[in-house]
């Protein structure tokens, strides 16, 4: 079997640096903070939420 797959898989170090470095950011913010962000994840959520609904809706209404 050939051992040269070592390099098989792309380098992602400064993916999961970038990614320790955002965990930080956000273990540092308030309790407020927190809670304003998910606020905001959420509005930006909702119109994929209603659309997946509609969906849901029409899948079965179609069956019926």
């Amino acid at each position: 079997m050939n051992r040269t797959n070592k390099n098989k898989y792309p380098d992602i170090s400064d993916i999961l640096a970038r990614k320790a470095e955002g965990r930080v950011e956000l273990a540092a913010l308030s309790f407020t903070q927190k809670v304003k962000a998910l606020d905001e994840m959420n509005a930006r959520l909702e119109p994929i939420r209603r659309a997946r609904i509609a969906r849901q809706r029409r899948a079965i209404s179609d069956q019926n």
